[in-house]
């Protein structure tokens, strides 16, 4: 417990320093506490209640952006790149399927991928939620995000789709992250199946591994789930 409620508290202070609240440490615990005494008083366990008054901190800072007629802030790059820890290599595919630059290294370890974000300017997505401790990550000289570990691959798109405000965009290559680069049909008549062939004209190469893609039934599923992300973030986001 000891753990996710330091990861909270890393979520709490990034938001905190984007409201440009005075007393920084003060709000932390406050709203740490305030979250323990709802688990307290409802029964309800304090990993949901630190999740729910975060998000009400974030619809906050929201609403006062609006009201101060400020753009909505995000915590990278108008396109981001992210680096995933270890244990999100399904997550990586997916934000590449989104069309987002998503490194993901299996046998990493924490100094690692902090280096390796640092050199390449990458938002750090994470389970982990001691890595959040780190001074790089607590400070904001990384931008990183905590997801909770027990969320599946979808939640972990949806939460980060909503928390950076992130558009759809046109697909990377999933095994790589590359740049699909369209090619023309013939050229890649021995690479094709013969059934694809015959109902499918469109054929993308991936720039750095030169794996093939087309848009078949799996890709459509693909991009139903990456529209709902879409709208789910619509809906979230109206005042």
């Amino acid at each position: 417990m000891r753990r996710i409620r330091k990861a909270y508290e890393a979520r709490f202070r990034a938001l905190l320093l984007r409201l440009r609240a005075r007393r920084l440490e003060t709000g932390v615990g406050w709203l740490t506490a305030k979250a323990r005494q709802r688990s307290v008083m409802q029964g309800i366990p304090v990993a949901q209640c630190l999740s729910d008054q975060y998000e009400r901190l974030r619809n906050q800072m929201r609403h006062w952006e609006l009201r101060t007629h400020r753009s909505p802030s995000r915590h990278g790059p108008a396109s981001p790149r992210f680096l995933c820890d270890a244990g999100l290599g399904g997550l990586a595919r997916w934000l590449r399927a989104a069309g987002y630059a998503a490194l993901w290294f299996p046998d990493i370890d924490d100094a690692g991928l902090l280096r390796k974000a640092q050199q390449l300017g990458c938002i750090v997505l994470t389970t982990d939620s001691l890595m959040m401790e780190r001074g790089v990550l607590r400070d904001g000289a990384i931008p990183a995000l905590w997801l909770p570990p027990a969320l599946r691959k979808q939640a972990q798109l949806a939460l980060v789709f909503r928390e950076f405000g992130l558009p759809v965009r046109e697909p990377r290559c999933m095994k790589c992250g590359g740049e699909l680069r369209r090619v023309d049909k013939e050229s890649m008549r021995e690479r094709i199946p013969p059934k694809t062939w015959r109902w499918i004209d469109e054929y993308f190469v991936c720039a750095e591994c030169g794996q093939l893609f087309w848009r078949g039934t799996h890709w459509q599923k693909i991009s139903q789930e990456l529209n709902k992300q879409t709208a789910g973030n619509a809906q979230a986001g109206d005042p």
